[in-house]
């Protein structure tokens, strides 16, 4: 067994999923985020609310002297950041368990550091709402994320992180966890919206795929035009000055006679043989039957099947190489149905001995000399 045609020998195709651009964990891509928490008019909205926490933090707590409260108060809004990053970063509709479970203890552990570094002597009302906020948007995300029994576990637990704030700070348990309320009513919108959405992705993805398959349908018609006027153009250009001869009854010389049967072989091949078809391929078996060669060319569909143009071109150059050599004798090269082994095969029989050239599915070129079995 021997290579031939450089331009194919070794050829391989890339195995699938092994792309520069394919991720390790690829979105699924039926899944529909409704509520586009991964968009840039979220990010910038997070980052205009972080902006705004900070101001609103400053200002409430201008007369806090400790640097203690002022780290604390940082690093419950770094907490509060790395958890509204995890739920916006997650991939899908839908955020993976063991990320729900980090953001909600983010959260919680953010209030609770954000609080207790309030000095009592300094506390007023409004130095506890950017951390509450901040908690109600996370949780408000989480939940829009598909995972509002996490959202609603976060609230909870830091309405009680906050009461036992409130006792510990002499306020007393219900004033302490009053401050965290306001976050409850827009879980229940969440939540809501969160049940409503199933039904809508149904049907979103149902005219997803209706589109897609009427883009399909509207692009095959296209192309069935255009290979018809393709059809129509190359029998208008090559059988209508013979037919017209025929009906002005000219007298057919030899060569004459022999032009209008290799027309009447190269416009079967431009239907039985649409993988084949190219200027070179026309040009290299006119040219070949003009010489006496048979040729006999067959596409059952391989090639339309794996959608490989490349390796539609590799096999016409070959094709084109084995007919500018024929003298003799018959070539035929088919395309095999889909689902071989083999895509492609070119079988070359003249008075030199018989050849069979093989094009298989990982793009190798096998030659068989001297059998046809």
């Amino acid at each position: 067994m021997t290579g031939r045609d450089g331009g194919l020998r070794g050829g391989r195709r890339t195995p699938k999923g092994t792309g520069d651009h394919d991720d390790e964990h690829p979105a699924d891509p039926a899944a529909v985020d409704l509520f586009g928490l991964g968009s840039a008019a979220v990010i910038w909205s997070l980052g205009i609310f972080a902006l705004t926490y900070v101001v609103v933090a400053v200002g409430a707590g201008w007369e806090i002297r400790s640097w203690v409260s002022w780290v604390g108060a940082a690093a419950g809004l770094a907490a509060f950041g790395v958890a509204a990053a995890f739920v916006v970063g997650g991939r899908g509709a839908r955020t993976p368990a063991p990320v729900a479970v980090a953001v909600t203890g983010l959260v919680v552990g953010a209030l609770a550091l954000s609080l207790w570094s309030l000095p009592v002597e300094t506390y007023r009302m409004l130095q506890t709402s950017p951390p509450v906020s901040a908690l109600t948007v996370v949780a408000t995300m989480l939940a829009l994320h598909r995972r509002p029994v996490f959202a609603w576990v976060g609230a909870v637990c830091a309405s009680v992180v906050a009461g036992v704030w409130g006792v510990a700070q002499g306020f007393g348990y219900p004033a302490g966890a009053e401050i965290t309320f306001f976050c409850f009513p827009v879980l229940v919108m969440a939540t809501l919206f969160v049940l409503m959405a199933p039904p809508m992705e149904v049907r979103i993805r149902a005219l997803r795929e209706r589109e897609i398959a009427q883009a399909q349908t509207e692009a095959a018609a296209r192309a069935g035009a255009a290979e018809r006027h393709d059809q129509l153009r190359r029998l208008d250009r090559g059988a209508r000055p013979i037919l017209q001869r025929m009906v002005d009854r000219h007298a057919f010389g030899p060569d004459e006679v022999i032009d209008a049967r290799l027309t009447e072989a190269q416009l079967r091949d431009g239907i039985r043989a649409r993988a084949w078809e190219s200027e070179e391929v026309r040009s290299a078996a006119w040219q070949a039957r003009r010489r006496g060669v048979t040729v006999l060319l067959l596409d059952d569909g391989a090639l339309d099947a794996r959608g490989d143009t490349e390796t539609a071109r590799r096999l016409r150059r070959l094709l084109v190489a084995e007919l500018r050599a024929a003298r003799d004798g018959q070539i035929t090269a088919r395309v095999l149905p889909p689902g071989r082994e083999v895509i492609a095969s070119v079988v070359v029989n003249s008075s030199t001995g018989v050849s069979r050239t093989e094009c298989r599915f990982d793009g190798a070129v096998c030659v068989f000399p001297g059998t046809l079995s």
